[in-house]
């Protein structure tokens, strides 16, 4: 089990993001669907330590992120919008993950060139476009080899050859057996390749299974 959700509760003030929410996230690729403000990247930034639970626990790889550095180390993550220091270079930001995750050069440069990135890594992030963004914030997620990657919305900001390439690396991983989880309001191509979904909406988890299971409720809930 990657993770293991047990009555996990966020408060943001008098707002409930989370209410007790019971979830067992399996190996592989799980993609985590749902409404804006249904509380999707609030989980996913707890399960990688940056949010502490008001309630409840998780764990993640067996421990608990909030408490447990070591345990951030085996996790890689890209939030949306990604959180970059923009008087870094990308290539400064991607050597410095590596090294917090035990990484080396080589590991930098596999992951830009993964994501289309090493044509501008030497630039200040703070002159990037928004898809170039997008781009380094998906290398820095799987730069130093880390266990379990979480992917919020990792197809926004690019166009469809960006996002293309991205679904590309994405199958490639989980095929050489990376365990992922992915936010993303584009779901269609997740659920065609996923192993497991989860549908939160309103704080809870309201289903999760197959993601064939899934599918018709989500067809149901949001139509095109």
């Amino acid at each position: 089990m990657i993770v293991r959700a047990e009555k996990l509760t966020k408060r943001f003030g008098s707002v409930l993001a989370l209410n007790s929410v019971e979830v067992e996230i399996p190996e592989g690729l799980t993609v985590i669907v749902g409404p804006n403000g249904g509380g999707k990247s609030t989980f996913l930034k707890i399960a990688a330590g940056a949010y502490r639970p008001t309630a409840g626990r998780i764990k993640v790889l067996g421990k608990d992120p909030w408490k447990n550095e070591q345990i951030k180390r085996r996790i890689g993550v890209s939030f949306d919008p990604p959180a970059l220091p923009p008087l870094r270079t990308g290539l400064e930001w991607l050597e410095y993950i590596s090294e917090a995750r035990g990484g080396d050069g080589e590991s930098v440069q596999k992951a830009a060139e993964m994501f289309g990135a090493r044509e501008f890594i030497a630039k200040k992030i703070r002159d990037y476009s928004a898809g170039m963004r997008k781009r380094l914030s998906l290398a820095q997620a799987f730069v130093g080899d880390p266990e379990v990657v979480f992917l919020d919305e990792p197809l926004a900001n690019l166009d469809l050859n960006g996002m293309r390439d991205v679904m590309e690396v994405i199958k490639e991983e989980h095929k050489n057996g990376l365990n992922l989880v992915v936010i993303s309001h584009i779901w269609r191509p997740f659920m065609e390749v996923a192993d497991y979904a989860v549908l939160i909406a309103a704080g809870k988890v309201q289903a999760a299974g197959s993601p064939q299971d899934i599918l018709p409720l989500l067809e149901k809930a949001f139509p095109l």
